[in-house]
């Protein structure tokens, strides 16, 4: 027994860990459907998994056939398509979270405005009209090219075009019908946020519209949405349908953490660019990737769109490597992981610190540690002293002062003692 628990105790701490660092807010599916299952896939009730209505009229084909994954439109020249979720979400979303994949087979003639992808409100199921731009928060279509070509498009006053692109897509449109800035995870996997009343979307990996404003002048709600086709030669194929609310991101946009050893101690530094109903940073230390403990707790603003700036200092980290992690808490107990960084403790060496890094254009503040202060020198790129005065603080903490104000780009600061030189880069962004 004692040796599989030497053998695989490490990899169960570790798929623990993992698991812990799992916890996010719990999510809304309004509508999920891949159309792999036996239907039905309308009703007049419908379900999570269905929508009120999808038909043809006037002569364009319809290919639906249960368990073949895709609904498809084959257009040989009359007639339209619909696929309509007119029964509202609810509760009614305040983000919204929209994938649905994107095949075209067959592309015949070039043609605008060949179909179009709604989201808003009071979209109907029995009038083929197209929506009114009041009723829409968002809207996008798609145009025919030639050699089975296709691409999307922002119709209305500024209008603009995707890349062109052949064979199947992913569409994720993120809307925030909030009144404050909305973070979310991209499929990129990193966070990124989006202004009240604005929208995103990506296709695929690239990011198509950044912050587009929501269609209609006024209020409207995230409640319906349609896909209409109506025009061109060629033929259109959906599946993987899945609408949810925007949730489980972090609480914290983190632009950066960084850790760095200086006299006998580990200084940590973090910036956050947006926060939403956060609650506490807290710190964690290990000594082998194993076990994680807290040793410290700092409060979080709670509810900011500015970039606010954080600072611990560790004042009895272990000799050797040091591990370091935050803990970002919401305000209804939900987390997740920063990055793990890594230091090393050797107190005897000389240390120089740029902490918070990137700086201020006129302010940069340093902790050094068997240092001499009179050696310090702070340089651009190409190698030109910048003069400046020297501020001390107090606990091996001081503030360079440049006699102006540093345009952006890379710096470095340097310093010596007893023939050694350290040396730290800093950025004005």
């Amino acid at each position: 027994m004692n040796n599989i628990y030497t053998r695989y105790g490490a990899l169960f701490i570790l798929l623990a860990t993992l698991l812990t660092g799992l916890t996010t807010k719990a999510q809304t599916t309004y509508l999920q459907q891949n159309f792999t299952g036996p239907g039905p896939y309308t009703s007049k009730a419908p379900t999570s998994a269905q929508f009120d209505t999808i038909y043809t009229q006037n002569g364009l084909t319809l290919r639906l056939t249960p368990g073949q994954g895709y609904v498809e439109f084959p257009r040989t020249g009359a007639g339209s398509g619909r696929i309509v979720r007119s029964t509202n979400f609810s509760p009614t979303p305040s983000t919204m979270h929209y994938q649905v994949s994107v095949t075209i087979p067959l592309t015949q003639s070039i043609t605008a405005n060949v179909a179009t992808f709604n989201i808003g409100q009071n979209l109907s199921s029995s009038n083929n009209a197209l929506p009114s731009d009041q009723d829409l928060f968002a809207k996008v279509s798609i145009n025919f090219l030639a050699s089975n070509a296709y691409l999307f498009r922002r119709t209305g006053a500024n209008p603009v075009n995707s890349a062109s692109y052949t064979g199947s897509v992913l569409l994720t449109w993120v809307l925030n019908n909030q009144s404050t800035k909305l973070p979310y995870r991209t499929p990129l996997g990193t966070i990124d946020s989006i202004r009240a009343k604005t929208f995103d979307l990506w296709i695929g990996n690239t990011r198509f519209l950044r912050e587009s404003p929501r269609v209609s002048g006024s209020e409207v709600a995230l409640t319906d949405i349609s896909f209409r086709m109506d025009d061109g030669i060629g033929t259109i194929r959906l599946s993987d349908f899945l609408i949810r609310d925007v949730s489980g991101v972090l609480p914290v946009n983190l632009t950066y953490f960084n850790a760095q050893a200086a006299g006998g101690e580990v200084a940590l530094a973090w910036e956050t660019a947006l926060e939403r109903n956060s609650k506490e940073f807290i710190v964690q230390r290990s000594t082998d990737l194993k076990e994680f403990g807290d040793i410290a707790t700092v409060a979080a603003m709670g509810q900011t769109e500015e970039r606010q700036a954080y600072r611990f200092v560790d004042t009895s980290p272990a000799l050797g490597a040091n591990y370091y992690r935050l803990r970002m808490v919401d305000q209804d107990g939900s987390y997740e992981y920063s990055k793990v960084k890594d230091v090393i403790n050797r107190p005897n060496e000389p240390v120089l610190l740029v902490s918070p890094n990137p700086v201020s254009n006129h302010t940069i503040r340093l902790r050094t540690f068997m240092l001499e202060n009179s050696s310090l020198k702070l340089s651009n790129i190409l190698g030109q002293d910048i003069p400046f005065s020297i501020r001390e603080l107090g606990n091996n903490t001081l503030e360079l002062i440049p006699f102006s104000n540093l345009s952006p780009g890379l710096y470095v600061v340097t310093a010596q003692r007893d023939g050694i030189r350290v040396q730290s880069q800093l950025i004005v962004p």
